[in-house]
């Protein structure tokens, strides 16, 4: 009984193994170097203003509706207690919605406007950088 548990669990483990190098991969090959590099000015934003970024890039009427579409799917399927992997598994229940993440935004830098992306980050940018700056009182 315990041989075909262990069994199962390391055929688990290698098949989420697999997933994940797919993932990395596929994430790999969408990400251009200036794509990186975007997405890494992305990652330098505040949460609060990340919220606002993806508000901001949903209402941009220079979005495609199926970029739209992914975006909504995404969040659906990360807030949807049912996953590809129920979350009660350790790390591998939390590994499927970390992949799914990692694909959809890939899928989201890919799909919409590079210029839409570009001048709502830079905006964000500026507004970072002027509350960043000491505030000097007369």
């Amino acid at each position: 009984m315990w041989d075909i548990l262990i069994v199962t669990l390391i055929m688990i483990g290698v098949a989420v193994l697999g997933i994940v190098l797919a993932a990395l991969f596929v994430w790999w090959k969408i990400l251009r170097s200036d794509e990186r590099m975007l997405a890494r000015r992305i990652g330098k934003l505040r949460w609060r203003e990340k919220l606002r970024l993806g508000r901001d890039i949903f209402r941009d009427p220079r979005v495609p509706i199926w970029s739209r579409i992914v975006g909504i799917a995404l969040v659906l399927y990360l807030a949807s207690p049912i996953d590809l992997l129920p979350d009660f598994i350790p790390v591998l229940g939390q590994l499927d919605d970390l992949l799914i993440v990692i694909v959809g935004a890939g899928l989201l830098l890919r799909s919409v406007p590079r210029s839409v992306i570009e001048e709502l980050v830079a905006r964000y940018e500026v507004r970072s950088a002027g509350s960043d700056s000491p505030v000097s009182v007369p």
